[in-house]
């Protein structure tokens, strides 16, 4: 079973009972009072985190360490937390990113509304379960995107990119393929992902409290903060576009095309470069996924019955279409 099964378990029951996909009806106009829509309350509670992030949950923390029993509050980095309500600063690196899901306002054409904010609640509870497994911390809800980010204090920095490349490959892995494949089969074909990872360096990251009282939050001001959206508007569909100072802190550049355009010029003839990230290849070399006999990325983090890579076997319906190259 793929980690990500429980969400989509529940997102194909909500839109296989959805009442206006049934008949057919479809019409932003129609409200939901005009149909039942009470299979959604059942559902909202199969979902694997159905209760608020704020509460105690569990989820699998950083592939391999100890479970973590507690997700901390939106706009409260643990590592940065002291600095709410106060007029403090510090300076210190770290990883941000954005990923939203494009189109998904033309759900609402062909289905009820109740079952559009299901939808919208699996994908968003699939990507903060996918953003704490790679040890990340999820900073702000936008609709169905998130703000995150990676690092803090007493992490080390190249690991966090590589956390931070995984939990964006494994969501882009869950909507173009799990969730799309689903989706297509139900008419709606319009809907991927976009998302930008950048990173500041503790000289171009400052940590402050920002608002009043309450209605505040702990955040950056960075630029490499405000430039991973510019980022992820770049990117194609199911796309995943990354700063120099991301490429700048892997060994392995293979993973990394350089966009024609740079995403910032510093006005002294310096400019920073944006790359596409190929996620694809990147799950299935860093083993969170395999290939299938027909080329297919499977994602197999969290499987027990994961696909063998490609051997002999899984070679041999191809392979003998070219004889007399292939000998059993």
């Amino acid at each position: 079973m793929s980690v990500f099964n429980p969400y989509l378990s529940v997102i194909k029951k909500a839109v296989q009972q959805d009442p206006k996909l049934k008949q057919r009806l479809f019409s932003s106009e129609l409200e939901d009072s005009a149909f039942d829509t009470s299979y959604i309350k059942a559902l909202r509670n199969e979902l694997p985190n159905s209760k608020s992030i704020n509460e105690s949950v569990s989820l699998i923390k950083g592939m391999g360490v100890p479970v973590v029993g507690n997700l901390p509050e939106l706009g409260n980095h643990p590592d940065f937390k002291y600095l709410r309500n106060t007029d403090e600063t510090e300076d210190h690196w770290i990883i941000s990113g954005f990923i939203d899901v494009k189109d998904s306002t033309k759900l609402f054409n062909r289905f009820t509304k109740a079952t559009v904010a299901l939808i919208t609640e699996g994908i968003v509870q699939a990507s903060i379960f996918a953003v704490n497994l790679c040890d990340g911390y999820v900073h702000r809800i936008q609709g169905d995107g998130l703000m995150v980010y990676f690092g803090g204090k007493d992490k080390d920095k190249a690991e966090s990119v590589k956390n931070a490349l995984k939990a964006f490959a494994m969501i882009s892995y869950f909507v173009k393929n799990d969730l799309k494949d689903f989706f297509a089969a139900n008419s709606v074909t319009e809907i991927f992902t976009r998302a930008g990872l950048d990173l500041g360096h503790n000289n171009q990251v400052r940590w402050l409290y920002s608002g009043s009282g309450n209605a505040g939050e702990v955040t950056t001001c960075s630029l490499h903060t405000s430039l991973a959206p510019k980022m992820q508007s770049n990117a194609v569909s199911n796309g995943v576009v990354v700063g120099q100072n991301i490429v700048n802190q892997m060994t392995d550049k293979k993973y990394f095309t350089e966009k024609r355009n740079p995403i910032w010029e510093y006005g002294d003839g310096r400019v920073y470069n944006q790359f596409d990230f190929n996620w694809d290849k990147y799950i299935t070399d860093n083993g969170l996924g395999v290939q299938d006999r027909f080329g297919n990325i499977v994602l197999t983090i969290g499987d027990t019955d994961q696909i063998k890579p490609l051997d002999r076997t899984y070679l041999a319906p191809i392979a003998e279409l070219n004889k007399p190259y292939f000998v059993i």
